[in-house]
């Protein structure tokens, strides 16, 4: 096989539409198991099914709560001095919320409360509007449950110790470090004289400055915080990528990072835990595997594209997350089968830049 000789990346442009696209998330499937990643992320397919990803909407539900926080640091604090704030909040409320929910959040903003009466309004009103609704099946991420969770984090949310990153502070339209998504493209010059492209894209939940550095920011729920938990992001191939990106898409170096860690239900033993803030430190070693797993995840898809049926079953991923994968009935199958399986099963889009979470469990 040949092998790495250099690598450069850059910001994607509409001439790059061609280049195929990959993400975290479908990047980190093909490695749990080649046949779940082509089925589900590069061929799109899913079983139909009423059954609701609760996770995933909890999660998806809760960035809405991170980005209103984000973005009334932005309009109290880090532009209070700023002429155009107020046009900077319109634009970016927009973008974040959308026509409808936008305007009934904003209104929050305009009432005769203290700050933090209407701050946890204003917060509270991403919620509700976000399309989130209670599972019967599920006592666990309920809205009542969400919304405690969302309290807490507004209480403990440091204002003024990491200013959100702003592109230009003179461009009232200007990019700002909230739920930013980013597109670019990694070129592989090989040993052999050969060279790939491909486009990597996500979604950055926060950039914020820190110390003179830029941050990447990113927030999780789960279900527990235990120190399990926070080191599994001490190798997370997300936070590695997304420095990478975030660095290309700000023209800084990044190297350092926090993980917003939010638990959901919040635990109920008295103390005041719930939320946790790992600080993250990428060595320019750590980037350069990074780029070994790219390059091979990017081949595994590649060899089996289309082919989920002599794709490898890592069985050992099929009671991941303590429940079956839902493929379950197709690698069970023969190939014939399989064949039939895949034909009648939907086409659920994936996209990183349009995901139904931008986090989840």
């Amino acid at each position: 096989m040949s092998r790495i000789l250099q690598v450069s990346v850059r910001l994607a442009t509409p001439e790059d539409a061609d280049i195929d696209v990959y993400d975290n998330t479908k990047l980190q499937a093909v490695n749990t198991c080649v046949t779940w990643g082509v089925l589900r992320y590069q061929m799109h397919r899913v079983y139909s099914s009423n059954a609701r990803a609760m996770a995933l909407e909890a999660g998806s539900a809760m960035h809405e709560v991170f980005a209103a926080v984000r973005l009334w640091q932005l309009y109290y604090y880090d532009m209070k001095r700023v002429s155009h704030r107020d046009e900077t909040l319109q634009f970016h409320g927009l973008r974040l919320f959308g026509k409808e929910r936008w305007p009934m959040m904003f209104e929050q903003m305009q009432g005769t409360e203290d700050e933090r009466t209407r701050f946890l309004n204003f917060c509270l009103q991403a919620l509700y509007s976000c399309g989130f609704y209670d599972d019967p099946y599920d006592k666990r991420r309920t809205m009542s449950n969400l919304e405690e969770a969302a309290i807490l984090y507004c209480d403990r949310w440091q204002f003024e110790k990491m200013p959100i990153w702003i592109r230009d502070i003179d461009d009232p339209h200007t990019d700002v470090g909230i739920e930013i998504a980013f597109d670019v493209v990694i070129t592989f010059g090989m040993d052999d004289g050969l060279s790939f492209d491909y486009r990597f894209c996500g979604k950055l939940d926060g950039l914020h400055w820190s110390h003179g550095l830029i941050r990447v920011c990113e927030n999780k729920t789960a279900s527990r915080l235990d120190e399990a938990w926070k080191q599994s992001f001490e190798m997370s191939s997300q936070v590695t990528g997304y420095m990478l990106a975030g660095s290309v898409f700000t023209g800084e170096n990044i190297t350092v990072g926090n993980v917003l860690g939010l638990q959901i239900p919040l635990p109920r033993s008295g103390d005041i835990g719930g939320f946790v803030n790992e600080p993250l430190t990428r060595e320019p070693y750590m980037f350069q595997r990074w780029f070994n797993w790219f390059l091979y995840s990017v081949r595994l898809y590649e060899q089996y594209r289309n082919n989920p049926i002599e794709a490898p079953k890592f069985t050992h991923s099929c009671n991941r997350y303590f429940r079956p994968c839902a493929f379950i009935p197709f690698c069970t199958s023969d190939d014939e089968e399989q064949r039939r399986h895949i034909d009648e099963m939907e086409i659920k889009e994936w996209s990183p830049l349009h995901e139904e979470t931008a986090g989840g469990d």
